[in-house]
């Protein structure tokens, strides 16, 4: 489809039609998981080798805000300003992106890490719903198909039929909910601030927020000594990188372009991306329900992908 021009005269941006500006959400979204994938297993991988889950969350925090401020200090400063009107829901954002990270490191501390996830990951129904009774309309036929697949595939990748369902802490399936729960509030913040805020800068400082709040949590002279080695520092700042930095910010800008419920949706393969690579990068096996399951999971974003954005959500205009 070609595109068109915002009224504005020469020199306007480019704006894509619907179906361009769908497919283009969708790859943001799925380059974002791919990118968690790559974080989450650097993750894995030094906490097995004794660094705290809480270090490496405040470092990933405080390596993304480092990385973004560097980024656009040095090539566009015009984006490090936000207006005084804008600020209040910028720490929002950053409040409720402490808060995501918060309740999952919680839940997984008391469930098994299959429920975690279902329940992380039932925010695309959640929304859904929300959104259908908002509208009051049935949702889109491509949301109706491709919830079934996405859920039903990451319940399938994680094993959830595995879990000992009966012996789960309700503390754990608390926070667990309240997981879903904060990733639809910080979705919903990066929705809002969407018209006025690009997504570098209010990723920028909403990770600066959430690295202040866990310094609250652990401050800094409470760190293992082993996280300010070399050999730990440089993996800490790849996931800075790779884990905040640049994801967070693909995802706001497919908030903007495609609405919080389908990339919620969109975000399930990131399952599918964090098994591929723990699979060719530390050898953890995949069995044929996982696979299945992340068929599934592809067919579902596949559809969800198709659609156009949410009714009402802005475009992105960083």
């Amino acid at each position: 489809m070609p595109a068109e021009r915002r009224d504005g005269g020469a020199g306007a941006p480019w704006r894509f039609g619907p179906r361009r500006t769908g497919a283009l959400g969708s790859l943001t979204v799925v380059s974002a998981c791919v990118l968690f994938g790559l974080a989450g297993t650097t993750s894995r991988i030094l906490i097995d080798h004794g660094v705290s889950a809480l270090t490496v969350t405040e470092f990933r925090m405080f390596f993304g805000f480092l990385t973004l401020f560097t980024v656009l200090g040095t090539t566009r400063r015009h984006l490090l300003r936000v207006s005084r009107q804008w600020l209040p829901r910028v720490a929002a954002l950053g409040l409720s992106l402490a808060l995501v990270i918060y309740c999952y490191s919680m839940a997984i501390a008391r469930l098994p890490l299959a429920v975690a996830l279902v329940l992380q990951f039932s925010s695309a129904a959640w929304l859904a719903a929300a959104d259908a009774v908002r509208q009051r309309q049935r949702p889109p036929s491509n949301i109706l198909v491709a919830l079934p697949l996405t859920l039903g595939g990451v319940i399938l990748m994680v094993g959830v039929g595995g879990a000992q369902l009966s012996r789960l802490d309700p503390t754990g399936l608390v926070f667990g909910l309240a997981t879903a729960g904060a990733y639809i509030l910080y979705l919903v913040c990066g929705r809002s601030i969407g018209s006025a805020v690009p997504a570098s800068t209010s990723t920028m400082y909403g990770s600066l927020v959430a690295a202040a709040a866990w310094s609250c949590v652990q401050p800094p002279w409470r760190i293992e000594n082993t996280a300010w080695e070399p050999r730990t520092l440089v993996p800490l700042l790849l996931v800075g990188v790779l884990g905040m930095a640049a994801p967070f910010a693909l995802v706001l800008a497919a908030v903007r372009r495609l609405g919080p419920t389908r990339v919620s949706m969109l975000g399930t393969f990131e399952i599918v991306a964090t098994s591929v690579i723990a699979y060719v990068w530390i050898g953890q096996a995949l069995t044929p329900a996982q696979c299945f399951g992340g068929l599934l999971v592809i067919t579902g974003v596949t559809v969800c992908g198709r659609g156009s954005r949410d009714a009402k959500a802005p475009a992105d205009d960083s």
